[in-house]
């Protein structure tokens, strides 16, 4: 079983107070939102945060596999920059 770091709390009409322990650093905001899942007759909360639908592209699973292949791609030192288009046109041309 899991680490017990606080209690839920149940509110009229259904609020749900989250009564966790600072020391945990669970940094926790008026207005944060929670996924909520059921595994094995278990409720799990896992924090979302909300990005704005216009920019939602760049967390696709697609677009995430090209930014881990192109920092990969740095790392390795298989990138290049120029201080020019000149000098990326020579480059080219090579």
């Amino acid at each position: 079983m899991g680490q017990v770091v606080g209690n839920i709390i149940v509110q009229k009409r259904g609020v749900v107070s989250l009564g966790l322990l600072k020391e945990h650093n669970i940094p926790l905001n008026d207005g944060d939102i929670f996924q909520v899942q059921i595994e094995d007759g278990k409720v799990i909360l896992i924090p979302m945060k909300l990005i704005p639908a216009d920019q939602t592209w760049f967390w696709t699973s697609e677009w995430q596999k090209g930014e881990k292949e192109a920092e990969e791609d740095v790392v390795a030192g298989k990138v290049k920059s120029f201080e020019n288009v000149e000098d990326l046109l020579k480059d080219l041309d090579q």
